[in-house]
């Protein structure tokens, strides 16, 4: 599929189920039952797997998810009326309200991800973790959330121990589906760590097994490119190592979408996704695999500020080292009326009170992280992106092996508490699989690539797509600002290689301001795109085309 120009119309087939009273009367539309993901059976409590379902008897709505909430489903209740529906899009398409959640969007478009329920429209929320959402007689109500565990008093060695038996039963509880298993293979430790497990035990060869890796973009070095096809050949695995697209653009633009603009990452991966759908049986995802390592939030000085409650220093300081783009760009990126409403203060005051709520955990950090960022974005890719595919496992979110790595303590996974210490899940590794030690892990000072042309690429690419829809109306996108410079970006590779920043946040706004406005279908077509000195003079006739439009 030619990636993002469909993005729309494969969305549209997403089912969404709406109930209300109208006039007394009870009225529903969309399928009465839906089922996505797998359910694993485990005595005495809910059922383990990644699933969302929901299912009406003629009185009663009842919506479930998994323990996680890392399957993708939306509800919009306004009233006496509720729709429930696996893609944001279609909720909106279906008449959920489209203003904005400025608290949400605030903090999303500095950190990239959504933090708790949120969704970028305050009508629409995620599902909690493990949550049920029920509807009778007009009537709402939710319940799920986060699971915090005690923290267990345990030595380094018995816990890696512990991680290597308890992953070898968790991959024993997820076997292989079908004919063709995939498992997306990096040079990291996540994936080695399952393909080595479903080598060890023979599950590999009961079923057709292979290796597939995606090069990500620059200026990310080429490690995976070099130690996956040696952690293949190693394991006497089948590898393909695909090509990654020319331009991140297309991508960009369908992974938004895709992903229900929730996402700031995951473009590299759809090229993996249009190789594996319709093809994979089972992809074995290497989600949660951060909970074996410390995290990038992890530091002494964070335990200490939260030690003493210290939630919005913590909060300053994160989206000081983490923001998305500078704050004079990302102001003068918004329409004024909304530069308050979607200030740094706005962002930082919502992530200072999910911090706090995280403060009890056994590692507040690695709680944190896993109920933000691996639970809200990360998710997209084996459960948004490759939601077509018949099975994908994460067996890092196995209920068992969850409970186990995220109760450690922090000073188990990294006694100098160091966000680069992966030290713990490398122990594991060479512990469980002792004759695959030689394999090296990456070149933590391995050269990054020059980013430049890529850069420049998207810039242009980006700025092509926005002017040829310079006729829309914005709702957030500050067009006197960011069209020129994207033009300028078309029309000047040197301008677009130091723009690189750009255009990630003017695409999310375009996107975002168009499906507020229900206009998303008209922008996402596929336009002829000039190059070379088209490319330039196609800019000029677009700026005399948006000095018209803004004059």
């Amino acid at each position: 599929m030619p990636n993002g120009v469909t993005s729309i119309r494969r969305l549209a087939a997403e089912p969404c189920f709406t109930v209300d009273i109208d006039d007394g009367r009870v009225q529903t539309s969309g399928p009465a039952a839906f089922f996505r993901g797998h359910a694993i059976e485990v005595a005495d409590q809910a059922p383990d797997g990644i699933y969302a379902s929901w299912s009406w008897d003629g009185r009663r709505l009842t919506i479930r998810n998994d323990r996680y909430g890392a399957a993708p489903l939306f509800f919009a209740h306004e009233g006496t009326r509720l729709s429930v529906s696996p893609s944001l899009v279609r909720l909106v398409e279906c008449g959920a309200s489209t203003t904005f959640d400025a608290p949400g969007l605030a903090l999303f478009l500095r950190l990239g991800f959504f933090v708790g329920d949120d969704t970028p429209f305050a009508a629409i929320r995620s599902v909690p973790p493990g949550g049920t959402v029920t509807w009778e007689d007009g009537r709402v109500t939710v319940s799920g959330g986060y699971r915090f565990l005690a923290q267990q008093r345990i030595g380094r060695d018995e816990a890696v121990d512990g991680f290597i038996e308890i992953f070898k039963r968790a991959m024993r509880r997820r076997p292989p589906q079908g004919d063709d298993v995939v498992v997306p293979l990096s040079g990291g430790r996540d994936s080695r760590h399952i393909l080595m497990e479903l080598c060890e035990s023979g599950a590999a060869q009961a079923a057709p097994t292979r290796a597939v890796t995606i090069p990500r973009y620059p200026p990310r070095p080429t490690e995976d490119e070099r130690l996956a096809p040696i952690i293949a050949r190693e394991l006497g695995v089948p590898h393909t190592l695909l090509q990654q697209t020319a331009s991140a653009f297309r991508p960009e633009l369908r992974k938004n979408w895709e992903t229900h603009l929730c996402a700031d990452e995951h473009a590299w991966y759809v090229a993996m996704v249009d190789c594996l759908e319709g093809r994979a049986t089972t992809i074995y995802d290497g989600l949660g695999g951060a909970l074996s390592v410390p995290n990038r939030f992890l530091s002494r000085d964070t335990m200490r500020l939260i030690e003493r409650g210290r939630f919005r220093d913590l909060a300053t300081n994160i989206l000081g080292a983490l923001s998305r783009s500078g704050e004079g760009f990302l102001r003068s990126a918004l329409r004024p009326e909304w530069r308050e409403r979607l200030s740094l203060d706005v962002a930082i005051d919502r992530l200072a009170a999910e911090l706090a709520l995280h403060r009890n955990a056994a590692d507040p950090v690695k709680s944190f992280n896993f109920w933000t960022r691996i639970r809200r974005e990360l998710a997209l890719t084996p459960y948004a992106l490759m939601r077509n595919i018949p099975t994908v496992y994460s067996p890092y979110l196995d209920w068992e092996l969850y409970d186990f790595l995220s109760s450690l303590p922090p000073e188990v996974m990294s006694p100098a508490l160091s966000p680069s210490d992966k030290s713990f899940h490398s122990d594991a590794v060479l512990r469980g699989y002792p004759r695959y030690a030689h394999i090296p892990f990456e070149d933590r000072g391995a050269a990054k690539r020059d980013r430049r042309l890529h850069d420049a690429t998207l810039v242009r690419d980006t700025g092509l797509h926005l002017l040829q829809h310079a006729g829309e109306t914005p709702i957030l996108l500050n067009r006197a600002h960011v069209l020129p410079r994207l033009a300028l970006g078309v029309a000047s590779r040197k301008f677009g290689e130091r723009a690189g920043w750009m255009p990630g946040v003017a695409l999310y706004l375009f996107q975002l301001d168009a499906l507020a406005r229900r206009r998303h279908a008209e922008v996402d077509g596929e336009e002829r795109e000039p190059s070379g000195e088209r490319s330039a003079e196609a800019s000029r006739s677009w700026i005399q085309a948006l000095c018209r439009h803004m004059s």
